[in-house]
């Protein structure tokens, strides 16, 4: 099951408070994100990939961190958990996340996400539409209420491999962006019609996905996912066609469990 936590009117409150003292977004944003990794007071992120709907990101936050309490005006955010147990919380209720388990959170709903596990924990974050600056911090242990997003002085460049960076290029004909490591899998895959679909979607028990493009459809042509929103499975195998349709190209990040071994496709 997906939680999905709505706007309230505390929120609300909360939001017209601060937007009154809001600083403008600094100068100091690059034109992309990409080979680059942002550090955090909390740990580390960095984008893996991006369009013109959504930018997904991975997130690692150490033991015992946390996130500010921050909300997106205008993003919608889907939270996936890789590894680790998480704890998100929001002005209305109190989250605990484990592996391949995800909530989809509506623009301006306050929220943090912390670390419970021990190994700290492997996140993604996927953003409705692109747009990094769009942030509000309410509160913060390490300082940073009213403060923009981190600058190019928190962003590193060189030896991202340290940090097992990765991205995902657009898919293209047959190819799958594919990256696995520590006990979980991450792919994206392009349908062009619903034949093609029919055809080769499929989703296992465990495994979730969220949309990236287009929309989803039910058997009766009702709306069932449009794009940032995520879905999951409980029983055995979903098999290609038995609950969806499209009727526009769409672009689908699955994420699964798996045994451990690194692979990274460029």
């Amino acid at each position: 099951m997906i939680n999905r936590i709505g706007v309230s009117q505390k929120d609300r409150k909360a939001l017209e408070k601060l937007l009154e003292y809001r600083r403008a977004p600094e100068d100091d944003q690059p034109q992309n994100y990409k080979n680059k990794v942002v550090m955090k007071p909390w740990g580390y992120e960095f984008l893996i990939f991006e369009n013109e709907s959504v930018a997904v990101w991975y997130l690692r936050i150490h033991k015992g961190h946390s996130t500010s309490m921050h909300c997106h005006p205008l993003k919608k955010t889907c939270l996936i958990t890789l590894s680790g147990e998480a704890l998100c919380n929001t002005f209305e209720r109190r989250n605990y996340l484990k592996d391949m388990e995800a909530i989809v959170i509506e623009n301006s709903v306050f929220h943090s996400t912390k670390a419970l596990s021990p190994q700290g924990i492997e996140l993604l974050e996927i953003e409705t539409p692109p747009n990094k600056v769009d942030l509000v911090r309410l509160n913060d242990s390490y300082g940073r209420e009213t403060k923009s997003y981190e600058g190019f002085m928190e962003m590193q460049t060189n030896n991202l491999e340290r940090f097992n960076y990765f991205y995902f290029n657009e898919p293209a004909g047959k190819t799958s962006p594919a990256y696995s490591s520590n006990g979980y899998s991450i792919t994206m895959n392009a349908y062009d019609n619903n034949e093609e679909f029919q055809s080769s979607f499929s989703l296992k028990k465990g495994e979730l996905l969220c949309l990236c493009r287009g929309e989803m459809l039910t058997k009766n042509k009702e709306l069932l996912l449009t794009v940032g929103d995520a879905y999951s499975h409980q029983t055995d195998l979903l098999p290609s066609g038995s609950n969806f349709e499209i009727d526009v190209p769409v672009l689908i990040l699955k994420v699964g469990e798996t045994i451990p071994n690194p692979i990274k496709e460029q």
